[in-house]
């Protein structure tokens, strides 16, 4: 009796969707006006090039807000606490290289 009852009830398969993300380019959404502008700019590519795992975390001690809010503080360029973000992350990897070149 059960097999009289069976239906053709399959699912249609659905078209594949693409759910890799995509990189995104840049992580600065600021556009530059001016040659000072674009300076600082390539100043906060450089110091992301040099970051190292933990340095948000030292960075968030450093200016007393949580490391999510240090890493969002230094991508919101010109916004509020931008210039401390940067300012303390420059500082973090700078002390990194003073060490590094004392122990070699």
């Amino acid at each position: 009796m059960h097999d009289k009852i069976k239906t053709n009830t399959q699912r249609k398969m659905r078209k594949p969707v693409n759910t890799v993300k995509t990189p995104i380019s840049a992580k600065f959404t600021y556009i530059p006006k001016s040659d000072e502008e674009i300076k600082h700019l390539e100043w906060l590519s450089q110091l992301l090039n040099e970051k190292r795992r933990g340095d948000w975390q030292l960075v968030a001690s450093m200016i007393k807000v949580s490391a999510q809010s240090a890493e969002k503080a230094f991508f919101r360029v010109f916004q509020k606490n931008h210039f401390e973000a940067s300012s303390a992350l420059a500082k973090v990897i700078n002390q990194r290289k003073q060490l590094l070149n004392i122990k070699s």
